[in-house]
């Protein structure tokens, strides 16, 4: 018997019968196992979460707070400054009295209504007069400017109203006729110094005038107070 692989008579190389076969696996494969990536869980109850969380809630729920309170100041503000409006009207300061029922301050102004004289059909000189369309109520008045300034008291933002409710301006021409003094009511008004004047209005000749609106200029909220009665 022949050893494992001793030649053959032909010089080949016999494979005993009792070895092993050997089977060819072709190319080499190296397997790698798989590793899963790791995923750090993140608790819910985390306490550097939640703290994160809820200092970002707070903040979200003061600045909301500070915006309500400022919108309900803000509303506040225009309800109390509106309160006295009548619709198309200038503004009308209640509660608080002047020293003299007749004399009001509209902005740096003091203004007092000495005498009402109603029912003059026209005023100014001869070949010049200013008629009434139907009689001209002629307001005599004080102003003193309280300011530290020379200022200018706007005649042509003054209004008259009759118990009707409604409203009158100043009759412009007439009021140059009946302000030719000096110093004027129209013209710049010195700091502390004091101008007596008129100011005329044009009204129907059965209105009856019940209040008058001064203001400071035609930018400044009117000042409303009653009239003495005309004479």
């Amino acid at each position: 018997m022949r050893g494992r692989g001793e030649p053959s008579m032909d010089g080949q190389r016999v494979r005993s019968p009792g070895a092993p076969r050997i089977r060819s696996l072709g190319d080499t494969v190296t397997y790698t196992p798989h590793r899963s990536a790791t995923i750090a869980a993140i608790d819910p109850d985390d306490d550097g979460a939640d703290e994160w969380t809820l200092r970002w809630r707070a903040r979200i729920w003061v600045g909301g707070g500070l915006l309500a309170v400022a919108s309900l100041i803000v509303f506040g503000i225009w309800a109390v400054a509106t309160a006295d409006r009548p619709a198309g009207g200038p503004a009308v300061i209640r509660g608080l009295p002047a020293a003299d029922p007749a004399e009001v301050a509209p902005g740096g102004f003091s203004v007092r209504v000495n005498r009402v004289r109603c029912g003059v059909s026209a005023v100014g000189p001869d070949g010049l007069e200013q008629r009434a369309h139907g009689q001209f109520c002629l307001l005599d008045v004080r102003v003193t400017n309280n300011g530290v300034e020379p200022e200018l008291f706007d005649s042509s933002a003054q209004r008259v109203y009759d118990s009707n409710g409604a409203a009158y301006a100043v009759a412009d021409e007439a009021a140059v006729f009946l302000n030719d003094d000096n110093p004027t009511l129209l013209g710049t008004i010195r700091p502390g110094a004091s101008v007596n004047g008129v100011l005329p209005f044009d009204v129907p000749k059965d209105a009856q005038l019940s209040e008058v609106s001064m203001h400071g200029s035609m930018s400044t909220p009117g000042i409303r107070m009653s009239l003495p009665a005309a004479e």
